[in-house]
């Protein structure tokens, strides 16, 4: 029979493997999540601002109009916000092509990932294809965003944002967030 304390050890280990486990699909999933707020983004760059901004003289009008736009966004699958993207002749075929590829893996990790490895949870070996099939979707992840960002800055430059705008804009955000972590 275990002992207790080797009984604990192994179950320590097993319960650090697990929460591995989760810790890797909550960091795929939040990059997820950063490639669907970069193609709405892209959207708000590519939409509201050349329809809207000529039109504007209240930043206070302004501000309701695009927290309305940006809402109605966020309220879209990502699906529907790469259809809307697509309409706006954004991006060329090869960036579209690695979106839909995202977001297929998008909706793999958000309903069929646990399902589709419910057994291999079950062993170490097991848990570890787990982990890494969610680095790999973490780093599809990863590439888009490396791709769609300079988009979204040049955009940015484009419409008056500039590097040192969105900075100061970050510092605020953190200052009246009250943040605890270290800026990049």
């Amino acid at each position: 029979m275990m002992s207790y304390i080797s009984r604990w050890g192994l179950m320590d280990h097993l319960s650090e493997h697990c929460k591995e486990v989760y810790a890797h699909f909550g960091l795929a999933m939040y990059r997820a999540q950063c490639v669907e707020q970069s193609i709405i983004q892209l959207i708000v760059f590519f939409d509201f601002f050349p329809t809207n901004l000529p039109k504007y003289k209240a930043t206070e009008q302004w501000a309701k109009d695009f927290d309305k736009y940006d809402g109605l966004l966020s309220s879209k699958t990502m699906g529907q916000l790469l259809k809307n993207l697509n309409t706006l002749n954004a991006v060329d075929p090869t960036i579209e092509e690695l979106l839909r590829k995202a977001l297929n893996q998008r909706n793999w990790l958000a309903h069929r990932f646990f399902v589709d490895h419910a057994l291999s949870f079950l062993s170490s070996n097991g848990r570890d294809k787990m982990i890494q099939d969610l680095e790999e979707n973490r780093e599809l992840f990863n590439t888009v965003e490396n791709i769609l960002n300079p988009i979204t800055h040049s955009l940015c430059e484009k419409y008056g944002l500039t590097q040192e705008k969105r900075k100061e804009m970050e510092r605020e955000l953190f200052r009246d967030a009250n943040g605890d972590i270290e800026q990049p």
